[in-house]
């Protein structure tokens, strides 16, 4: 019996492992079906997209927290353990609780395995979440998709607001080879009776959003059409940037996170509290945008060497990241350690990084789904590229390197930056 939390990690490595990813709904359904179905007890706000899910839940989050709503959260991945990828506030469920969670769910895992269909490790963590929160009587939950929307574990729920941050090329043999089929997937977490707010703004995506909103005869708002941004100003410290919606407009808007991407994804969380909730206060508004930050994301590490990690782990994260350092660093040089799941498309991450570099770290972590390091130098075309397969010592090496107006970048997976955070902060 797994009676701890090193149990339960090795169990959920082993998970990992022997059923990977595997999509579809039926499992879930059995397994809540089993609980009691704690799901249908709570309030959802439901988010997907290709990047800013966390961000903008975040956001959103930091408004409810100063407004004194009770709201929990789920996220994924984690960056240090996996406690704070079910959060009531801004607390992480203790040991004991998580424990007690996955407890109450093994009899129903044995008895599913048995039978040759047992749940996946994210379709068990999906569970523990709605049983936990289900226990502890909060306001409403925000719920981060894993992968996609309309297959994704957590499309069993039934939100009042769904809210979809972007759309790119990405898990293409998966979701679809196209921005339109990608769309399509995510557009899964669309239902009747929910209102949905869109950070898509290229044409064949938000197009596929539109449709789906009005099939089911739902509010739609798009970011840039119906809700906008302006007097955007920038600075290493922070930003500030004024929003409209109808006849609402809050002008200097302020927040700490850096990048013209947080900015929309601030956008989307004020979108989405003035249009599903009643009677927010400006003030909550503003205090909730100034104070959130989320872990990982273009986070300054140290100074001296300037280290910044950034979870970029698609080539549109990495367009974002690179356009964030030439925004706020335009005078700096950057290098950068990189590391990627195999089943990303690492190819056009290089691609992105190669052009804006004076070198390129090439590394590898432990994972099954992690690219070999001579995998990802093979693909690099920089003439400055170098590898090491011990990601500790490349980042020694590269903070040793790092001289003034010079940045050392770390990125190309959360997963990654879960294991580098801890190694950084230890050193």
């Amino acid at each position: 019996m797994v009676t701890t939390m090193k149990d339960i990690n090795h169990f959920f490595e082993r998970r990992q492992v022997q059923l990977g990813m595997n999509f579809g709904l039926s499992r879930m359904e059995t397994l809540l079906t089993e609980l009691g179905d704690p799901h249908k007890a709570l309030k959802y706000i439901h988010i997907a997209g290709s990047n800013g899910k966390g961000s903008t839940l975040q956001y959103i989050k930091e408004i409810l927290l100063a407004e004194g709503i009770r709201v929990a959260s789920f996220t994924s991945p984690y960056l240090v353990r996996m406690n704070e990828q079910l959060k009531i506030n801004a607390d992480e469920i203790s040991d004991k609780d998580f424990i007690a969670a996955f407890r109450e769910l093994w009899p129903f895992i044995q008895e599913m395995d048995s039978k040759g269909d047992g749940p996946t490790q994210f379709e068990i963590l999906t569970a523990m979440a709605f049983s936990y929160f289900s226990k502890k009587e909060v306001d409403l939950v925000l719920m981060e998709t894993g992968l996609g929307g309309r297959l994704d574990t957590t499309n069993v729920i039934q939100p009042f607001l769904s809210i979809i941050t972007s759309i790119s090329l990405e898990h293409t043999s998966i979701l679809g080879n196209t921005l339109g089929e990608i769309a399509s997937e995510k557009a899964g977490i669309i239902k009747s009776g929910a209102p949905v707010i869109s950070g898509v703004n290229a044409w064949e995506p938000a197009k596929v959003i539109e449709e789906k909103a009005s099939s089911l005869g739902v509010p739609h708002y798009q970011l840039g059409k119906d809700f906008h941004v302006g007097n955007v100003k920038q600075s290493e410290q922070g930003q500030s940037f004024s929003f409209s919606l109808a006849d609402r407009s809050i002008e200097n808007v302020e927040m700490q996170m850096l990048g013209r991407h947080q900015i929309e994804n601030a956008a989307l969380a004020i979108a989405a509290v003035l249009v599903g909730m009643e009677n927010i206060d400006e003030k909550s508004i503003l205090k909730g945008i100034e104070e959130a930050k989320w872990e990982g994301r273009f986070e300054k590490i140290s100074d001296e060497p300037l280290v910044i990690i950034d979870g970029a782990h698609n080539p549109a994260g990495i367009d974002v990241l690179m356009e964030t350092l030439k925004l706020n660093y335009p005078e700096y040089k950057y290098r950068f350690i990189f590391s990627s799941f195999k089943d990303k498309n690492y190819s056009q991450m290089l691609r992105g990084l190669e052009t804006e570099t004076i070198e390129i770290i090439i590394t590898e972590f432990e994972h099954e789904r992690a690219a070999d390091a001579q995998t990802l130098y093979e693909e690099c075309r920089h003439e400055n590229k170098t590898i090491n397969k011990d990601w500790q010592t490349a980042i020694r090496e590269g903070r040793r390197k790092t001289g003034e107006k010079e940045v050392l970048v770390i990125t190309g997976s959360l997963h990654f930056l879960s294991l580098v955070r801890g190694f950084l902060s230890e050193s």
